[in-house]
């Protein structure tokens, strides 16, 4: 039954790695996705964006829908970030039920935004020079859909549907997309993971013209040690991408870049928790504390080119 497991997991995997190649390889980069890339939960972005393989919260269902195994009873999770400064503002909320015991263990839903002020909207006036006519805001929307369940005592699978609205201030468009994970427990202490954004090549359709959003591989670890009433945490992850992204990539060679992800977490009894981490080479650190089934958490990301980023979340366990 093991070697089945093994196998199966295998094809998975090569599966999921091979279909944004064959996906990519006749069309041109884009970036449509890229508002949707910006993580979700202070948690993680205290990780550096590193928890494909773990450790979860109530924002799993986002990082890899396979983690919602991990959670017990149901979650919920909200979240509130200046982006950037005051540039962007980001929301973020999620509700988790893992209590089924078949095969599909676990359901989630979440809502993502990222939006903002300060388009404006111009013409010419009679001289021919420009004026601002009216300001419009912007948003990004993504209300998704997960389900969870096992495949072996040591593999979990998960699958999310998302729904895409996009609101540009003088047009909008509408979407869908697909995100696929599995988790491999190769050791009581070492977890590995893999999670596909846009496995079926989302899209965005606005009135005259349809945007690509391409498959993003996303490779994790998670390496777990216990000591007294202290756990230590170091995790690693990485986005490989197949769109002739170059410039705009930690690393590149050809079609092919990659990004990196990685963090380290201390927590005293599961209730405070100390973090830091690299986000894409950028640093980011926070701290969480966890009362009664109530969980407070708070990051910062350092950005060169931008203000700061702080990130609060908030979750309920019942």
């Amino acid at each position: 039954m093991i070697a089945i497991l093994h196998r199966i997991l295998t094809v998975t995997l090569i599966a999921l790695i091979g279909l944004p190649v064959l996906g990519t390889s006749v069309q041109a980069a884009t970036y449509a996705g890229e508002a949707f890339s910006l993580g979700a939960g202070a948690r993680g972005l205290a990780l550096g964006g590193a928890v494909v393989a773990g450790p979860f919260d109530g924002t799993t269902a986002y990082w890899n829908p396979a983690g919602m195994t991990y959670l017990e009873g149901r979650n919920f999770t909200a979240m509130h970030a200046e982006t950037f400064g005051s540039l962007l503002n980001q929301d973020f909320l999620a509700y988790t039920n893992s209590q089924s015991s078949g095969r599909i263990g676990a359901i989630g839903f979440y809502l993502y935004y990222l939006g903002g002020d300060g388009i404006k909207i111009t013409d010419l006036d009679l001289s021919g020079r420009p004026y601002v006519v009216r300001e419009e805001s912007h948003g990004d929307w993504l209300i998704a859909t997960s389900v969870a369940g096992k495949l072996g005592s040591k593999i979990d699978f998960g699958l999310t549907g998302k729904v895409i609205y996009r609101d540009l201030g003088v047009e909008s468009g509408y979407g869908l997309s697909v995100d696929a994970g599995l988790l491999y427990q190769a050791h009581q202490l070492v977890r590995l993971g893999l999670s596909v954004s846009d496995i079926t090549t989302g899209f965005i359709r606005y009135s005259g013209s349809t945007e690509s959003i391409y498959p993003t591989v996303k490779p994790g670890l998670l390496v777990e040690y216990n000591h007294g009433d202290w756990t230590g945490r170091a995790v690693g992850s990485g986005d490989i991408k197949f769109e002739n992204i170059k410039v705009g990539a930690q690393y590149w060679s050809g079609p092919l870049s990659l990004d990196t992800h990685f963090g380290w977490e201390i927590d005293w009894r599961g209730m405070l928790f100390g973090r830091a981490g690299f986000d894409i080479g950028r640093f980011t650190t926070g701290v969480g504390l966890v009362l009664n089934k109530i969980t407070f958490d708070f990051a910062y990301a350092d950005h060169d080119a931008f203000d700061e980023t702080y990130r609060i979340s908030a979750g309920y366990q019942f």
